[in-house]
Parts: C-alpha cells; structure tokens; sequence
C-alpha cells in the first residue's frame, strides 16, 4: 500500500506541484490496524489536539497519528466520527443551551444537522502525509490552492465528464471534507474553517479537495491523464487583447460568421 500511495504522491506533486503532501485519512476498527510508531497524542506527548491539527501535523511534519475519543481537544469531530452516540452527544449540547436560555429542541437540532459515521463501528482515526501512509485511505484531503485545484477539477473533468458538486459553509471542515466523501463516495470541495487556520496553520489561499476510496482509481487515473495530455500549471495571466486562441475557436467563429484570427501552436495542449 505504501508503494502505491508513493506513486500517488509523485503524480500530484507532478502535475501541481503541491506544497504538501495530501492527507491520507482512515477510521479504525481495531488498534491491530494502526501501524508502528503512529503518535497517540495523549499517551505520546501527554496533552490533547483537534484533529485539524493532526492533519497539519501530518502534512507539514510528516507524522502518523492515532487518535481515539480522548485524544480530541474539538467536540465535533467526536460527534460525526461516530465515537459518541446521538443521546450523549445532545445532553452536552442541551446543558449548553440551557445555560444560553435557548431550547432543548434547538440543542437536539443543532446535533441532528450533522452527517455522521455510524456510532460504534470504529475505535479511531488514523492520519498520515499521503507518501508516507502505509494504508488505503478512506479518503485523501489535498490542501491546494485555486489554481491547483483549477487543474485537479480538470483531471477529473476527464474521467467524469460533469461537474464535481459541493455545499459550502464557513464551519467545521473536519466534518465535511471526510464525512461525506466517506458515506456517499463523491468528490468534495471544503473551505477550510477558523480552526484550520488559527490552530492548524492552514495558509490563507488554501482549499481542500477530498477523493474518497472509492473514486481513488478513477482520480489517479486522471491526474495522470492530465499530467501526459492536459494543461500543466500552464496559464501565464495576459491582458493581450485578440489573443491567439484554440484553432477549434475559428472553426465555430467562421460557421457563425464572425472574424476569424491568429491561432495558438497546433502542438499547444488545450485539456
């Protein structure tokens, strides 16, 4: 798995040239499958992190780390990972809004809102930098920014053929760039929130693109399409007015009966 993750590496930083290597994600049954020398947070180094910081600790510093219910500093995460159940979950939130004069309803509410992995079903998570985890992720969150990603969308663009689709909220991207991809197996673009920036020094121009398990292939199989036959971070930003263009563009022009006009090099690669 190793191997292979490896490769998946060098096509990414290939094609995008990332900063940081993608953050291979994976929810754990049993601690059988956490490999040698991952970093529990509180066993290891006795305190706590959000998980927003284990993710930054793997990109930026290369770590593996393991965290199960104790080890979290952020109550969400310990919701939507399934590592506490929807009862427990809605008393902490109800003795909250009481102490706002808010209602019990809106508590439970709040707390239904959420997309989560079933309760039960895994012990922990365990995170790794893509080039050094050697496991299958349940989903790779790749830090890019917008014209990495521009480019990304591109290689998958060559394998789907339609549009990737998301939901943005300015909040709780720990939920929602592994949450869903996970559950519904779909692409997803996640802005990353306050606690990101603030306790995960995530850079400003940062977004994050999340592939699940299950398009792993397919995605792969795309970055290394668009690395041999598409646009390679080439866009070099010009104000140049009638600028040479596709040759296809004359081809619709003159059909249409407009004026037709100077034409890029036939070996330039348009997609």
């Amino acid at each position: 798995m190793l191997e292979n993750n490896k490769k998946y590496h060098d096509l990414l930083v290939k094609l995008v040239g990332l900063r940081y290597p993608g953050v291979a994600f994976k929810l754990i049954k049993d601690e059988s499958e956490v490999p040698e020398g991952a970093v529990r947070p509180m066993k290891d180094w006795g305190y706590h992190i959000a998980v927003c910081q284990a993710f930054a600790y793997a990109r930026r510093q290369g770590k593996t780390i393991y965290m199960e219910k104790e080890d979290h500093w952020c109550w969400n995460p310990i919701i939507v990972y399934g590592m506490i159940d929807n009862e427990t979950a809605k008393k902490g939130f109800r003795a909250m809004h009481k102490q706002l004069g808010t209602s019990m309803e809106s508590a439970d509410a709040f707390v239904d809102s959420f997309p989560c992995i079933p309760y039960g079903e895994y012990r922990g998570v365990l995170v790794a930098p893509l080039d050094k985890a050697d496991f299958k992720p349940d989903v790779t969150l790749i830090y890019c920014k917008n014209y990495q990603l521009r480019v990304l969308l591109m290689a998958i663009d060559s394998q789907i053929h339609s549009m990737v689709e998301s939901s943005f909220t300015p909040l709780d991207s720990c939920t929602y760039s592994v949450v869903p991809a996970i559950l519904e197996g779909k692409y997803r673009i996640t802005l990353p929130d306050p606690g990101e920036y603030e306790r995960g020094m995530t850079p400003e121009d940062d977004i994050i693109l999340s592939v699940p398990a299950q398009r792993e292939e397919e995605f792969y199989k795309g970055v290394e399409y668009q690395t041999t036959h598409g646009t390679v971070n080439s866009f070099y930003p010009t104000m140049k007015e009638e600028f040479s263009r596709p040759p296809f563009y004359n081809t619709i022009f003159e059909a249409w009966g407009l004026m037709t006009g100077p034409e890029w090099d036939k070996t330039k690669k348009l997609f």
